[in-house]
């Protein structure tokens, strides 16, 4: 398969493709397997791209999906996702649950490996565990232990990190201890943010840790070459003390950082990239092309506002205004036209459904606040006691096709809608934008959230109060409380459960209009069609290589 030569200091920058071309080569074209060795195998190599740098590597730092990606083949823990985003063993043998479902004990393979050839071993598991709900560390990841005897407690720096409910039994065995029982406990536990950390290595490399690919030790099908971090290129290659290394395939995959979609498919058009992300009006124009490759999302994207940035944004007839202002269905269909839904809820379509009803959450929940422009003027009206005639709010947008595109609607339509209301663009590339976010240096923004797993409470958690990805400053007892009862309380109740998160999303939503939910994403591909067995889940990932192969 295509391969791009590298040349140092040559990269992919904004709007530029600035790769080595001149010196790329191609795989064979034999029919045999890529098991089969001699002249005649079929090379397993191929190249890939994403649209922005990868972020962190430290699995309890990262948050991006874009990096998310690329940890999901790197880093594998108790559990791993299947071919149909159910949860199935990893690195764990089995696992034993107690008859009130708060006691999980796993057993680890035999077998399981660190990259160096070392034994993973039970430790290493409370090692990475602690390390993430440590305050020291600040993993925003950390609230997925919530359920976690004591973890909770240990991240509010209420109590010692050593009191936390989990246990390394012996070199094999691991216990975790839940407040209560979690019947998607192993859906959580399958996500790559809870994969081990070796303490002597992550302790030897003390702030090195995981600054490049050499300075990390691996555990997923794959091991990371020639990256460092936020640089533009990376390499993955066959992880040989990986457990299940005969099902993978691929021996080599070169990424790239391509933000304009028109250079990549140009070079997938070339043969010197097997697989690149489109949308919009190249989705169109692929539409009959048998190299294109559609999946929902199930993610939620959304206008965020950042209440503690301008005191404008804590009038909720401000944000009433904005979220009535803007035709979903417009941006989804004309404007994206990418496979993308309108979307009037927090939670998109196909994340929960009701264990008893088997009702999707998103249908149950309803829709809120739906374009309505007499309304939304009629909010605008109210909120002028607080701005006057006039406000310019700052937008930050990827710097993506996508992001413009959306930006550019989003100024002219909420400008037309609401007189006096001035939007100035703020485009940055996606880690500029994350870390932006983090630091709450922003108004508005557009951005978007995939859950690892199934849970709701990771769409929720975004709102809470103390929640580290509660950038805007967003506050409400009520809000917090409903979601909390659900988590702990109403966990194993499926009726009472909905019935707070519903109740929590429509004081979201309705009452506060802390967000405004745009649309639920589609994700498109051109792949080369000699390129097979590439997996794509419902969470997290963009795309998962670990069973993919070149025909």
């Amino acid at each position: 398969m295509a391969k791009m030569k590298r040349k140092k200091g040559i990269l992919v920058a904004v709007g530029i493709l600035a790769l080595a071309l001149a010196g790329c080569t191609t795989g064979g074209t034999a029919k045999e397997s890529g098991d089969v060795t001699g002249k005649n195998a079929i090379k397993q190599e191929i190249s890939v791209s994403l649209p922005a740098p990868l972020s962190t590597l430290d699995t309890t730092q990262t948050t991006d999906k874009i990096t998310f990606t690329v940890v999901q083949h790197l880093f594998e823990g108790l559990y791993r996702f299947d071919d149909d985003s159910q949860p199935i063993p990893g690195l764990a043998q089995k696992v034993a649950i107690s008859s009130d479902g708060k006691t999980y004990t796993f057993t680890l393979r035999d077998d399981a490996k660190w990259s160096n050839g070392d034994k993973v071993v039970a430790a290493d598991f409370l090692f990475a565990w602690k390390r993430l709900v440590n305050p020291e560390t600040m993993g925003p990841n950390a609230y997925l232990l919530d359920n976690v005897v004591n973890s909770q407690a240990i991240r509010e720096g209420k109590k010692s990190v050593d009191e936390i409910g989990l246990a390394a039994l012996d070199e094999k065995t691991f216990e975790v201890r839940l407040k209560q029982a979690q019947p998607s406990f192993l859906s959580v536990v399958s996500i790559g943010w809870l994969a081990p950390q070796n303490e002597k290595f992550v302790t030897a490399k003390k702030d090195a840790y995981a600054r490049t690919s050499e300075d990390l030790l691996y555990t997923g099908p794959f091991v990371l070459k020639d990256w460092k971090q936020t640089g533009d290129e990376w390499t993955l290659v066959k992880n040989d003390n990986y457990y299940g290394k005969d099902e993978v395939k691929l021996k080599t995959v070169h990424g790239s950082t391509i933000k304009e979609e028109n250079t990549g498919i140009q070079l997938v058009d070339s043969g010197e990239l097997d697989l690149q992300r489109i949308s919009g009006q190249y989705v169109e124009q692929f539409k009959n092309d048998p190299r294109l490759v559609t999946k929902p999302d199930v993610a939620n994207q959304f206008l965020d506002f950042n209440q503690k940035a301008n005191p404008a944004l804590a009038d909720v007839h401000v944000r009433k205004a904005i979220a009535l202002a803007i035709n979903k269905t417009q941006l989804a269909k004309n404007v994206l036209n990418d496979g993308a839904t309108p979307l009037n809820g927090l939670i998109p379509s196909g994340l929960y459904t009701n264990p008893d009803t088997k009702e999707d959450f998103r249908k149950y929940s309803g829709d809120y606040n739906l374009y309505d422009v007499k309304v939304a003027k009629s909010e605008w009206e109210k909120a002028k006691a607080v701005v006057g005639n006039g406000l310019k709010l700052k937008l930050l947008v990827t710097d993506d096709d996508n992001g413009e595109k959306v930006g550019e609607y989003l100024q002219s339509q909420l400008e037309e809608t609401l007189p006096g209301l001035k939007i100035v663009i703020n485009k940055q590339p996606k880690v500029n934008l994350n870390q932006s976010r983090t630091d709450g240096n922003y108004e508005l923004s557009v951005s978007g959230w995939i859950a690892g797993s199934s849970e709701l409470d990771s769409y929720f958690n975004l709102y809470k109060t103390g929640s580290s990805y509660n950038y805007g400053g967003y506050q409400n007892k009520t809000y917090t409380a409903l979601v909390e009862k659900a988590r702990t309380t109403d966990a194993n109740h499926p009726d009472a459960f909905f019935n707070d998160y519903q109740a929590a999303e429509k004081i979201l939503l309705a009452e506060d209009a802390a967000q405004v939910p745009l649309y639920q994403s589609a994700s498109n591909y051109l792949i080369n069609e000699k390129v097979d067995g590439i997996v794509f889940h419902a969470y997290g990932d963009y795309f998962n290589l670990r069973t993919a192969k070149v025909k």
